[in-house]
C-alpha cells in the first residue's frame, strides 16, 4: 500500500484526489491546500479520515507517507519539489516542472542523486491517442511539418504567460515524438496588458532534421481548440482533443511525384478520392489515470518514468529558449 500526500486542491488537485481515492493499492492520507476554505467546495469529496492541512511541511515530515503529488501554481513548484525530494519522497509534480532552466538543473541534480522516483505530469504523453500516434509515426514517412493549437479562454494566471502554461504541452509532444532535436526559433508574443506575461504566442520551430513546427497558444480566445496536425511525405494525422470520441484521424497519401510533371503544369491532388482514410479504434482511458498508474508502476518497480527529470529539463530548456526570443 502506497500512502500519498497531495499538495494543491485546485482544478487538477481535485482530479488527483478523486483518482487516488479509487485506485487500488494506494491510500490518500493527507491533502494540503493554501486555505481551509478550499476544502469547503463540494466538487471532490474527501473520505472520512483523510487529513487536511494548510502547511505542506506536515506532509514532508510524515514518515508514513511514501509519495507526494504537487499540483500547485508553477511559481511554487521548485521549493516544494526540493523539500519533497530532500524528505525522501517519491514525487509527481504537475507540468511544467519549474520556471527556469537553472531551477530544472538543480532539481535534476538532486533527483539523480536519489533512488526515489521523480516524475512530471505532462498529461498528453499519457493520452492513449497520442501514444498510438507515436507508435504509427513512421508510417507517415519523413515528417515535414507539425502544427500545435492550444487556445482557450481562461484561466489567466498571474505567475506565468500562456505559453509556459499551455504551450509546453506541444513542446512535450514534440520531444516525445522527436527526442533530442535542436531547433531555431522565429515568431512573436503578445500581451494585451503590455506586461511580460504573454496572452498570445505564434512560434515557428525549425528543426535540424527538416521538421517545421508551428505552435499557436492563447488563453484569451473565443473558442476552445486543442489540436495537433502532423504531415509527412506519405500521409497526415489530426488529433482533436475537443471531440468526445474518435479523436484521431489518419490519412495515407503519398506526396505526388514531380518526375512526370511537364513545364509549370499544376498537379491536382484529389484528396477525398486518393487518400486512404483511417479512423483507428482506440480504447482511450482518462489520461490522468494513465499518468498516475505509470507513476505507481515506477515506484513499485524502480522503472524510469517516461517524463523524468531529464525529459522535463529538455522541455524547460526549449520553453526558456522560446520565451527569451
Amino acid at each position: 500500500m502506497l500512502r500519498f500526500g497531495l499538495i494543491g486542491f485546485g482544478r487538477f488537485g481535485k482530479h488527483y484526489a478523486r483518482l487516488l481515492q479509487t485506485t487500488p493499492g494506494v491510500q490518500l492520507t493527507t491533502v494540503c491546500a493554501s486555505t481551509q476554505a478550499s476544502f469547503m467546495t463540494p466538487a471532490t469529496e474527501l473520505a472520512p479520515g483523510i487529513k487536511t492541512t494548510t502547511d505542506a511541511a506536515e506532509i514532508f515530515g510524515d514518515q508514513t507517507l511514501n509519495c507526494v503529488i504537487i499540483a500547485t501554481p508553477l511559481a511554487t513548484h521548485f521549493d516544494l519539489i526540493m523539500s519533497a525530494l530532500k524528505a525522501g519522497k517519491h514525487v509527481l509534480v504537475e507540468k511544467p516542472m519549474v520556471l527556469t532552466v537553472k531551477q530544472a538543473q538543480a532539481v535534476q541534480k538532486v533527483a539523480a542523486s536519489q533512488s526515489n522516483i521523480f516524475m512530471v505530469g505532462f498529461q498528453y504523453l499519457y493520452n492513449d491517442y497520442i501514444r498510438y500516434l507515436k507508435s504509427v509515426l513512421d508510417s507517415f514517412g519523413m515528417i515535414q511539418y507539425f502544427r500545435g493549437e492550444h487556445l482557450y479562454c481562461s484561466p489567466i494566471r498571474s505567475d506565468v504567460g500562456c505559453f509556459q502554461d499551455a504551450g509546453v504541452h506541444d513542446l512535450a509532444i514534440l520531444e516525445y515524438f522527436f527526442p533530442g532535436q535542436q531547433f531555431s526559433i522565429s515568431g512573436s508574443r503578445h500581451s494585451i496588458s503590455h506586461s511580460e506575461r504573454d496572452d498570445f504566442t505564434s512560434t515557428t520551430l525549425q528543426y535540424q532534421n527538416g521538421l517545421t513546427a508551428a505552435l499557436t497558444t492563447s488563453w484569451f480566445w473565443p473558442e476552445k481548440v486543442r489540436k495537433i496536425t502532423i504531415v509527412g511525405d506519405k500521409g497526415m494525422a489530426v488529433f482533436d482533443d475537443q471531440l468526445q470520441h474518435d479523436k484521431l484521424s489518419l490519412w495515407k497519401l503519398p506526396y505526388p511525384s514531380t518526375t512526370n510533371s511537364k513545364g509549370n503544369r499544376s498537379q491536382i491532388v484529389q484528396f477525398e478520392k486518393e487518400a486512404k482514410f483511417i479512423k483507428p479504434s482506440i480504447n482511450a482511458r482518462e489520461p490522468l489515470l494513465n499518468e498516475l498508474e505509470h507513476f505507481i508502476h515506477c515506484v513499485h518497480t524502480g522503472a524510469k518514468p517516461i517524463t523524468d527529470s531529464t525529459f522535463a529539463c529538455r522541455v524547460t530548456e526549449a520553453c526558456e529558449k522560446i520565451l527569451q526570443k
